[in-house]
Order: structure tokens, then sequence, then C-alpha cells
């Protein structure tokens, strides 16, 4: 068995021998000495290493034949041959350390290192022949085309045209910078992959993320994680965010947020888009649009949401401002007020909310419908409710019994969030029921007249002024029965009322006689306390 082992064992050394090619030279001059021994050939004058595919030129070196290894030095030049010219890999340095055995070269100062396209610096730089692969780790410059990147480590694999960067990265492009912590970049399809967190800079955005990739060429780039895009007062985050730089779109999936800090405006949603040149934003998938005050934000949900930029010029400057458009299932939440459609415009320069097809709104105890309603704020406050088309306004006078109030056209009044005054035109007609000091009824107020002005005092009914023509009628109590005291056109909604602002995404269906959930994925909407502040491009 000794025997054996020791046959075995002969075996080993000697293919170990015969696997490791020799490398081949030449020089103008060769010489050894007594002080370096007969093993050490030094080498001047046009030196030149072969050692299986590779070449290397040097002005002198030191190379010791039975271990295969010599040092070089001056005009260092390391040629890699690959299946073409554009496959070639150039070294370039001042001093070189290598050894046949591992086929593993040390370059050392003024270290250069060229591939088609691709230009690397540094100081030093050890190469695998062997796999083509080279690392540096004393800092590094790569110029590939317009990008030029910078780190203090790199692994650099020539046959995959790859690059990993890793500590202090720099991206300097003419249109952007990128910093990073660890970027893979592509010298041929020049797109660069992120992994921790990175920082996009150029005049025009800002850009955050923790993982992507950006395509240098075509520059257009998706970032996950924690991924953001800020355009001066303009912000769009999500899950996943994909930008086009040449058209400055920007597109985000789930959990998405824009924010416009300059008017206190947020869309929310799963699936966003956002141009940066035209200010046009859009949301859909749980939209929520949010405008933020101190005290009492506005919450409204709709399938979709969009947003323009529109100016106005103020003493010869430039103020933009923004409207709001939502399409089908609209509703909104305010302290003061609430409200359903199916479509709905709010131009913040104006600060006019229109509402289309079937809008209702409540105020306080009073339903307001109609076929047409514009609200005016003043100072985030409803000022003033215009109804135009069959105009309503119901109110419970108690649990079966309700106050009503129609005319082609009204426009309601509102003081300190309270109803003050509403005028009634064309076609007025009014059901009040009548109730003494102990709140029993006592008969039911039938008017119909051309107009109306009716005044409230603590959301109650004060006075009524009628005008043209007025007739009425007060009838016994419980002489009617309950559809004979509702004026043709009526509608009770309060069951679509939405109480608290997550009520918005929540629509009762009459056929079903249940609520549907008209959300996909619940947004958040705990955001009283909402603080925006213009934000500037930077690193952060």
């Amino acid at each position: 068995m000794k025997k054996q082992l020791t046959l075995i064992t002969l075996i080993l050394i000697v293919n170990i021998g015969f696997s490791q090619t020799k490398i081949d030279f030449d020089s103008k001059y060769l010489f050894t000495t007594e002080e370096l021994g007969p093993d050490i050939k030094i080498l001047i004058d046009s030196v030149v290493f072969k050692h299986e595919n590779a070449v290397m030129y040097c002005d002198s070196a030191l190379f010791n034949y039975q271990t295969n290894y010599f040092d070089a030095f001056g005009n260092i030049e390391i040629i890699k041959p690959g299946k073409t010219l554009e496959d070639t890999v150039f070294l370039f340095g001042d001093t070189l350390h290598y050894s046949g055995k591992d086929k593993y070269a040390k370059i050392r100062n003024n270290v250069i290192l060229k591939k088609d396209s691709l230009l690397l610096k540094t100081d030093s730089l050890d190469y695998d022949l062997n796999g083509n692969i080279g690392y540096y780790f004393n800092n590094g410059t790569a110029v590939n085309g317009e990008d030029t990147l910078k780190s203090v480590f790199g692994y650099y694999y020539a046959d995959d045209n790859e690059f990993f960067f890793k500590k202090n990265v720099e991206v300097i492009n003419p249109g952007f910078k990128v910093f990073s912590d660890t970027l893979k970049h592509n010298t041929k399809t020049k797109i660069s992959y992120f992994a921790g967190p990175t920082d996009i800079i150029s005049d025009s955005n800002y850009i955050y993320c923790e993982n992507g990739w950006y395509d240098h060429q075509n520059n257009i780039s998706q970032f996950n994680k924690n991924a953001y895009l800020k355009n001066k007062d303009k912000k769009l985050q999500g899950d996943s965010l994909y930008y086009n730089r040449n058209t400055g779109t920007g597109k985000a999936f789930k959990n998405v947020t824009f924010t416009d800090s300059l008017q206190a405006v947020l869309l929310k949603g799963n699936i966003g888009f956002y141009n940066e040149k035209t200010g046009f934003s859009l949301m859909t998938d749980s939209a929520l649009f949010i405008q933020a005050a101190e005290n009492d934000s506005l919450f409204m949900h709709a399938d979709t949401l969009q947003s323009y930029q529109d100016t106005l010029i103020i003493d010869d400057s430039t103020r933009i401002f923004r409207i709001i458009q939502a399409f089908h299932h609209v509703k909104t939440y305010k302290s003061d007020f609430q409200s359903m459609c199916d479509s709905l415009v709010y131009d913040l320069k104006d600060s006019v909310i229109e509402m289309h097809v079937n809008p209702v709104m409540w105020s306080d105890s009073n339903q307001l419908s109609a076929d047409y309603i514009e609200i005016y704020t003043f100072n985030n406050n409803v000022d003033e409710i215009d109804m135009l088309g069959n105009a309503f306004i119901i109110s419970e006078s108690d649990s079966l019994r309700f106050n009503q109030i129609f005319g082609d056209e009204m426009i309601a009044y509102i003081d300190d969030n309270k109803l003050s005054e509403i005028d009634v035109r064309n076609n007025g007609k009014s059901i009040y029921f009548i109730k003494d000091d102990q709140k029993r009824l006592i008969g039911v107020n039938f008017i119909e007249c051309v107009n109306m002005n009716i005044y409230f005092k603590n959301n109650k009914l004060d006075r009524i002024w009628f005008y043209e023509k007025p007739k009425g009628k007060i009838h016994p109590p419980l002489t009617l029965s309950p559809p004979e005291t509702l004026l043709p056109g009526f509608k009770w909604e309060e069951k679509n009322r939405p109480l608290k602002k997550q009520d918005i995404f929540f629509w009762y269906n009459p056929e079903k006689n249940t609520a549907d959930n008209n959300r996909n994925n619940e947004q958040e909407t705990n955001t009283e306390n909402i603080k925006i502040k213009p934000e500037t491009n930077g690193k952060e």
C-alpha cells in the first residue's frame, strides 16, 4: 500500500509540473550574476515575454526560470488577445510582477487597462489572465463612452464586459451624476445596475433608489426600493419607478405618491405617471387626492385622478397652479363638507370645484344635489355653492320625515362652515315640517313660488321670503302618507355619505343593499397633520 501511495504522489507531482506552461522570453541583453544565482535571468532592452497566448513587454526584468516568475520594470505592456481586436485587452504600467504558475499579473503605478471603448486608470491592478479578470483596490477611474466611473475598489470581467464598482462609486455623465456604494456596469450595453443607496443628480431632477438600473445609451431607467424622483417642488415615489430622461416621463407602481409641495397637493395610488416637462400627472388603482391644510385637509378618491399645470400672471410674475380632474366613483371628505359624483374638476387657481353627473354634497345636516354643482372655496373653506338644474336641498326633520327645498337653480352661501342663506331661482318648491317648542309635529307646510330667499341660523331654518305668485298650504300632521310628503325627484343618499376620510373608498349599492369596497389596495389616509415644504434637487 505504501508503494502505491508513493507512486500516486509522484504521478500528481509530474502532472502538476507538466500542466504549468513555461514562459518564453527574449531580450537584447541577457545575463546572470553570482549574487542572484544562476536561476535568475537578467533581461535588459526590448524585453518580451510570451505565456500561452499573452504577450508582455518591458524595459528590463528579473526572470526566475525555475519558478516561472518574473519582475518587470519600465514601459510595461501586456496584450491578452480575444477573438477579435475589440475583445483584446491591453494593460500598461510601470512595474509588473507575474506568476506563470497562476497566470496572475500584478501591475503597479500609472496603470492603464484598455479594451474597445473602455479605458481604466488606477494605481494598482491585479489581473488574472486565466479568467481574464482585473481587480483594483486603491481607487480607479474608468471611462466608457460619455461615462466616467470612479470607485475605491473594482472588478473587471473582460469576457463578460462587466465592471463591479464598490465603495464611493461615482458616475459622471454630461447629463447627470450618480453616487452609489455598489454598482455593476456593462461596458458594451452601457447599462448600470445599482445595489444599495444611490443618488442620481441632474440639472432638472434628483433620483434616489436602493436598487435598479440605468441605460446610459437610451436614457431609460428603472429604480426599486424606496425609489423617488424630485423635480423642483414635485416628487414622484413608489415601490418601482420607471424613468425616461429623453421625454422627461416617470411611471411608478405600487404605493405611489406624487407630491406638489408648492401647492400642498398629494396624489396617491398604485399606478402613477408624471411628465416633468409639462407637469402632468396621473394616478389610478386606489387613487387618492389630498390637499393638505394645517387643520383640515381635503381627501378625494376616484377611479382615475389627473393633474395639470396652469399659469397665471400676477404683477408681471408667472405663478403655477394645478387643475385636478377626477373620473368615476368620485368621493370627497372634509370636515365642513363631503361630496360624491361621477366626475369632478378642481381648479386650484380659482379655488373652484366643478361636480358633474349626479353630484351630491353634504354640509352639516343638509344634503345638496343638482344636475351640476360648483363649489367656491376661500382660505380652504367652502364659501358658496351653485346648484344648476333640478337643485335639491334635503335635511332630516326626524328619522321618518325630511324638510325639502327644490328649484331650477340655487345658490347656497356658507358662513363660518354653516349654511347661512339659500337663493332659489325659478320653480321654487318646499316642504317643511312645523314643530312646536317641545319639538312635537304640528303641521306640514307646502309652498310653491317662482323665487325664494331662505335664511338659516345655527344651521336651522330661521325665515323664508317668497317672490312671485307664492302659494302654500299647511296640512295637519299624520294626514299625509310618507310618499305624499316627498317632492318629485327626492333621493336620500345618506348611506353614501363619507363620515370619515376612509369612507371615500366605499359606495353603497342599493341593489345589493351592501357597501362595495372601491379600492384594490387601501391607501393610507391618516394624513391630518401633513406638512409639505418645497424641496430642492441635490444629494441627500
